[in-house]
């Protein structure tokens, strides 16, 4: 049974709500950085970016192949999922999780999509109880490259 991320997502956000926290925001996009601090109404959009990419229903699993190995070194159980097929915008999916109390350590997210004539890559990393990263990259067939960061730290009260 393919371990189910939105769940996971949720308890993070029940847990951050208990506590009172605020988020961080500082986006990188070319050289230019921008920094704030907000509520989780701001950075909702991109908390249900992880929360979308839960691949665990019956339909979904059909495209992916599940692996998981233990890693001695880190002591993380090491579940990955990957597409069976490049129709499926979700290429891969890597959880790390303690193997003696089962809890995710870090989750990666690897999506792919093309709209038109750019294709865009977008990189999803959440690190529990600290906070979570999204990296976008878009290519346009003229060459054209564009990057954007935004990494979301919690701040405790």
């Amino acid at each position: 049974s393919f371990y189910s991320i939105a769940p996971y997502i949720n308890s993070q956000l029940k847990y951050f709500d208990s506590l009172g926290v605020v988020y961080r925001v500082v986006t990188t996009e070319g050289t230019q950085t921008d920094s704030i601090t907000t509520p989780l109404a701001a950075v909702m959009p991109m908390v249900q970016s992880f929360i979308d990419a839960d691949i665990s229903d019956t339909i979904q699993k059909k495209s992916y192949q599940e692996s998981v190995f233990r890693d001695a070194g880190t002591a993380s159980l090491n579940i990955n999922y990957t597409q069976l097929n490049t129709s499926v915008p979700i290429r891969n999916i890597d959880i790390l999780m303690d193997d003696q109390t089962s809890i995710i350590k870090r989750l990666f997210i690897r999506k792919q999509f093309r709209t038109k004539d750019t294709t865009s890559t977008e990189q999803l990393s959440w690190k529990t109880n600290e906070g979570f990263t999204k990296s976008i990259s878009k290519e346009a067939s003229n060459g054209f490259l564009r990057n954007k960061t935004i990494a979301v730290r919690v701040i405790f009260p």
